[in-house]
């Protein structure tokens, strides 16, 4: 279990980092053909990122 606390901590900035223009580009994207996956995948990525800001992951 503490290894893998260790791999989650080392992971976990780089996970952050890649998710804000996953968002960005998911918006583009709902903006210019909204279905309604675009907008619940929109809305997943960005309670995921909410979720990483407040450290619940």
């Amino acid at each position: 279990m503490l290894n893998m606390e260790r791999w989650w901590c080392k992971v976990r900035y780089s996970v952050r980092s890649c998710l804000f223009p996953l968002i960005c580009l998911q918006f583009v994207r709902t903006l210019i053909l909204p279905t309604g996956l675009d907008v619940f995948l929109l809305f997943s990525l960005f309670l995921i990122y909410v979720g990483f800001l407040l450290d619940v992951y």
